[in-house]
């Protein structure tokens, strides 16, 4: 193998490194952002905001109290039952959605607060 062969040899195994290395970070951040984006329900004005959140199997999402008064998130939906207590106003609680499905969120203090997670495999 001459010097010229042995010169466009190694740009090759090079270029080939480059990109290989290029597709791999980007999917890493991409997946990377995705995971690190917060599902955050808010508990503000004796309303739940944003009123309906959709979100995939397996997904943590927080409630967060705004109010400087008590709230109650909780969900007797099939396969999607929870119930944090009592929260304080500032709290933050999180939740592990592991089912899909729709399940509807309701405050015990207020009962006309509602909302719903829709929940895709």
């Amino acid at each position: 193998m001459t010097n010229l062969d042995q010169a466009r040899w190694n740009w090759k195994r090079r270029l080939v490194a480059l990109l290989t290395l290029t597709t791999i970070t980007g999917w890493l951040t991409v997946g990377g952002l995705y995971a690190a984006t917060p599902v955050i329900i808010e508990q503000s004005g004796i309303a739940f905001l944003p009123k309906t959140v959709s979100v995939k199997a397996g997904s943590t999402v927080t409630f967060l109290n705004s109010d400087v008064f008590g709230h109650n998130v909780y969900s007797d939906s099939d396969g999607g039952e929870f119930d944090i207590g009592l929260q304080p106003g500032g709290a933050k609680t999180s939740v592990v959605f592991e089912n899909s499905g729709r399940f509807g969120l309701r405050c015990r203090i207020h009962p006309r607060m509602r909302a719903e997670i829709i929940v895709t495999p």
